[in-house]
């Protein structure tokens, strides 16, 4: 790890000048880490940040530690915790607010944002040789949020048709007089959610 360079602390207040919009940050972001992230709360993750810092100071965060593919708030709070361990290691005066953050609300994740970039800027010379952000993070891409989908398969009513089983033996012969019944499967358990969820999780490092 090359530790040999100070970085440069910085300060964002209400009454700093150099700000910059929402989709500003978002634009810049996308661009230097050749990503595609929609909105400022999904920086909540952390694995963009982890990402930038390697490119001011590589391996100063071991991107195979980091999750790109981000399923629970603990994820979230792994990779903010690596941000916060860099920025002790490296000195930097700056306190990351991990519990507002993963909450992901605008205001708090905008405000963590114009501060990153306020010091992302105020320490970036140029890329390092070679550099591919892509390469880095072996071609992850930033995944948020799975519960929201697996809330619409909650949702989501399964129906399946019974037939009796004198019906089935009699080779599927229907009684004129013999209706079929419709039953409402039972959304997703939580055990079941848990374990899907649970085998989406994905590091960098296969191995």
């Amino acid at each position: 790890m090359a530790l040999n360079r100070r970085l440069v602390n910085v300060i964002s207040t209400n009454n700093t000048k150099t700000t910059w919009s929402r989709q500003s940050i978002l634009s810049w972001c996308n661009q230097v880490l050749s990503t595609d992230i929609q909105k400022i709360d999904d920086l909540c993750t952390g694995a963009a940040y982890c990402c930038l810092m390697d490119i001011l100071m590589p391996d100063c965060i071991n991107l195979s530690k980091v999750k790109f593919k981000c399923y629970l708030e603990n994820h979230y709070i792994h990779n903010l915790a690596l941000l916060q361990q860099c920025f002790n290691k490296l000195k930097i005066n700056k306190s990351i607010p991990i519990h507002k953050l993963v909450r992901g609300k605008f205001q708090d994740n905008y405000e963590f944002a114009v501060w990153f970039r306020l010091f992302f800027e105020a320490n970036f010379h140029k890329l390092p040789e070679g550099y591919d952000a892509m390469v880095r993070r072996n071609y992850q891409t930033f995944t948020k949020d799975l519960k929201s989908s697996m809330q619409k398969v909650q949702r989501a009513d399964t129906t399946v048709a019974i037939t009796p089983k004198g019906a089935r033996e009699r080779g599927h012969s229907r009684d004129p007089n013999m209706t079929e019944q419709t039953v409402r499967v039972a959304p997703i358990t939580g055990i079941a959610r848990a374990r899907a969820i649970g085998g989406q999780s994905t590091n960098l490092n296969r191995g």
